[in-house]
């Protein structure tokens, strides 16, 4: 399979020097360097960075993914590669599917009943959202819930506070989740009106760390089923447009 490598220009050397105490123990010319070689040296390049996998892509690199952000080492360890790997024969972004095959595996941990869940009569497809409660553009996509649901798509709601726990938002959304009825509070909160103070365990503390690990940096933020990503408000037409590809 011909692949072009569409790589940003980031190409750091990788090589250890040897050291001045001893002979350096080097590889063979026909050596193979395994993934531990190439995690063990990421790690001793980058002691600050968490690395989450690390595997082969197609025998060709070493493959470090970070949040959602993927790095090829070349399999001589010399060279470490940043950018998209695509595939030639169908224009295939191979990278940009892997780290969508990371957001789902996320996604797919985060506990249904830790959302709000809206649900049509039949769930085609189902979009996982961060909303805010104090967030302008998280009401208008609310506001057009209806026409989601009416294309059959599932809207689940993770309440998460952009401006974090100090924020008014925060305890709104607590207020919600411990609330008789979740839904008529998002409503109302969306309406600016007053909520009942009540106090409950909530997930917000939980929804804080899988924003984290989806790298949430505003909301709406949207997922659907496949990994792909909406950042921010978009009308509803070009949603359902883009999860009737899926089809």
């Amino acid at each position: 399979m011909r692949k072009f490598i569409a790589f940003v220009v980031f190409s750091i050397m990788l090589g250890c020097s040897p050291s001045n105490d001893s002979e350096a123990i080097k590889k063979s010319a026909d050596a193979l360097y395994t993934i531990d070689d190439a995690k063990e040296l990421f790690q001793e390049k980058y002691p600050n960075v968490q690395i989450d996998y690390v595997g082969m892509m197609d025998n060709n690199f070493f493959e470090i993914v970070v949040q959602d952000q993927i790095f090829y080492i070349t399999p001589d360890l010399k060279n470490l590669l940043a950018g998209n790997i695509i595939d030639l024969d169908t224009g295939v972004n191979l990278t940009q599917n892997r780290i969508s095959s990371f957001r789902m595996s996320i996604i797919s941990e985060i506990d249904p009943s830790n959302t709000i869940i809206y649900k049509p009569r039949e769930s085609r497809h189902i979009l996982t959202v961060f909303t805010d409660t104090s967030c302008p553009y998280c009401k208008k996509l609310h506001k057009e819930i209806n026409e989601l649901l009416e294309n059959n798509i599932e809207v689940r709601y993770l309440l998460f506070s952009r401006n974090g726990k100090d924020d008014a938002a925060y305890d709104e959304m607590k207020y919600i989740w411990c609330s008789e009825d979740r839904k008529l509070s998002v409503e109302k909160a969306f309406n600016d009106e007053d909520l009942l103070e009540n106090e409950c365990e909530t997930p917000l503390d939980i929804n804080n760390v899988f924003a984290r690990d989806l790298r949430v940096n505003g909301t709406p933020m949207i997922f659907t089923e496949r990994g792909d990503v909406i950042p921010g408000y978009v009308p509803n037409r070009q949603i359902i447009d883009l999860l009737n590809s899926y089809d």
